[in-house]
């Protein structure tokens, strides 16, 4: 990945100035509720920066990304955890992923989105529509990913994913999901909740803390202030028996690599390799969709992908090695 670089000073003094971006993991009330607290305003605006987003699609991503930055929290190893939703609004849909490391990376289906005028609201209900929300899990070991999906019912991805938890699980789960923006439209603060019951959790409990969640303020201005994640939690709830259970990163990352799309662009048809070698444009440009990440490709590099698909020797020297994990 080619990490996407900030020139905005405004952006710049504020991610200086606020907590860095991670991941706090925790339970409530003897243990019964098991709860992810995430403040992530970096990763959502390089996300932004990366994919060249405008509000309302930084809105979507975002979210996305932050429920997946939550999600990850539940996985351990090499597992992996992928979320796509599909729906016939402007967004059409987005697809994100994350690892048990906390990396997070993923696109929308449309950008920018196309409106029959300005929006009324930041209510992303009307922007994803109705659809299909799909996770698939992808087990260390297993050679089948585990799926299931449900009908998006409100387009909110906090709402559709407790939606979820309730259908594939029969689980009491919460989710919130905020993005702050400032005045001129920057990215001010990002923050997600993840909550869901243990077994044997009191209903009594679960009720506590689901009234609780609903008056909480907004995680996005939340985070914006500057408060801390720890902070965060013992304020939210403050007479709840909070045992602190972990601390993790969270980052915008993917593990794309030169050497992995030179494999991709080498196993083009023949001809259309071939034209590529020819007639350029030079350098190619191979982006990959996850991250915005840009390839460029010399004449020699695609004559040499070229050789090589005829079987023929040559200089590999000047293209990368492909590694880690499909773009």
């Amino acid at each position: 990945m080619i990490k996407p670089e900030l020139h905005d000073p405004v952006s710049l003094e504020r991610l200086a100035r606020l907590p860095a971006d991670g991941m706090t993991v925790f339970t409530l009330e003897g243990d019964s509720v098991r709860g992810t607290l995430v403040n992530a305003t970096a990763m959502v605006t390089l996300a932004r920066e990366a994919h060249g987003l405008g509000i309302l699609e930084t809105l979507v991503l975002g979210k996305a990304y932050l429920a997946m930055a939550l999600l990850s929290s539940t996985l351990k190893g090499a597992d992996r955890l992928a979320l796509k939703a599909e729906g016939d609004g402007p967004a059409q849909g987005f697809s994100v992923d994350c690892d048990a490391a906390g990396n997070v990376r993923g696109r929308l289906y449309a950008n920018p989105f196309e409106l029959d005028g300005p929006p009324e609201s930041l209510d992303t209900g009307p922007l994803l529509g109705k659809g299909q929300l799909t996770l698939v899990r992808y087990p260390e070991g297993r050679t089948e990913p585990v799926s299931g999906s449900v009908a998006m019912r409100t387009g909110r991805l906090a709402e559709d994913l407790a939606y979820f938890y309730h259908l594939s699980e029969q689980t009491r789960t919460s989710f919130s999901l905020g993005i702050h923006f400032d005045a001129e439209g920057r990215v001010a603060g990002a923050g997600g909740l993840f909550l869901q019951a243990l077994p044997g959790a009191s209903a009594e409990a679960l009720d506590r803390v689901e009234r609780l969640v609903y008056g909480l303020p907004a995680l996005g201005e939340t985070f914006a202030t500057g408060a801390g994640r720890m902070d965060v939690a013992l304020r939210s709830f403050p007479f709840f028996d909070l045992n602190l259970l972990d601390e993790r990163r969270v980052e915008f990352h993917c593990p794309c690599a030169k050497g992995r799309l030179a494999a991709f662009l080498g196993s083009l048809p023949e001809d259309e390799l071939a034209d590529a070698a020819e007639n350029g444009p030079f350098p190619l440009e191979v982006k990959c969709h996850n991250c915005g990440s840009a390839y460029g490709f010399s004449q020699k590099e695609l004559r040499f992908l070229l050789a090589r698909r005829k079987g023929q020797s040559a200089d590999s020297s000047g293209i990368a090695p492909a590694s880690g994990s499909p773009a």
